[in-house]
């Protein structure tokens, strides 16, 4: 197959898969050319707990509020508006399983930038069984095993969707918090490392997060990093 990529790439030119572009491409993403990759959010200019880019130099944002996270820190691409957002919806909801590529090394990139402790594998937040049969795929499993790859970690699907919750984006955000309590438990026969990055397509208020990342701390994890597409 590695023997036809260029006869295709002549064929067919790759693509921005934000902008459509066929121009500056010559990146370390290859399918994100160079004025879209410039949108991407400096890790160091946003908040080190929630992701959310923020003016000044505190480490932390109003965004966060005073809430309490059970993971340590979060990064993710960029705000989920805009280009990226079209990029997420037709990954998640129009079958577009080819962008888990691009937009997983667009994530790997942003937890190389964040300069975490050393991670010891990636954790997908899982779908519940009946909504990975509706759509057919798990984007977070997807864009964890392209993570995985990328960083050189295992993939430890150790994570459990127990509770059919309704979708986040239908909720206000304090109803986001109540309706992911108690969703997830842990495989007792999946080992996990002391620190793990939990990985999904999203971050809004944190609640899935938190109560995923909850979850892996109650089966002796000791750190959780979240490494997100938009926030």
């Amino acid at each position: 197959m590695s023997l036809l990529t260029p006869l295709l790439d002549l064929l067919f030119p790759p693509r921005c898969i934000f902008c459509r572009s066929r121009n500056h491409l010559e990146n370390e993403i290859g399918t994100v050319c160079d004025p879209c990759l410039e949108e991407v959010s400096d890790p160091q200019n946003c908040c080190r707990r929630c992701a959310y880019p923020h003016v000044g130099q505190a480490e932390v944002c109003s965004a966060c509020g005073d809430r309490a996270f059970s993971f340590s820190a979060a990064c993710s691409v960029s705000l989920y508006r805009g280009k990226l957002k079209k990029a997420i919806h037709k990954y998640k909801y129009k079958g577009g399983k080819d962008l888990a590529g691009p937009l997983g090394q667009l994530v790997s990139r942003q937890v190389r930038r964040s300069q975490w402790p050393a991670l010891g594998a990636v954790v997908p937040v899982p779908l519940h069984p009946d909504k990975l049969l509706e759509r057919g795929y798990d984007q977070a499993l997807l864009l964890a095993q392209v993570i995985g790859a990328e960083l050189e970690l295992p993939v430890k699907k150790s994570l459990i969707r127990t509770k059919s919750t309704d979708s986040q984006t239908k909720l206000g955000a304090a109803h986001r918090w109540n309706n992911v309590a108690g969703a997830f438990d842990t495989d007792p026969d999946i080992e996990l490392p002391k620190r793990v990055l939990l990985v999904d397509d999203l971050l809004t208020t944190g609640a899935t997060a938190h109560f995923a990342g909850q979850t892996l701390l109650k089966a002796g994890v000791g750190e959780v990093y979240v490494a997100v597409v938009g926030r």
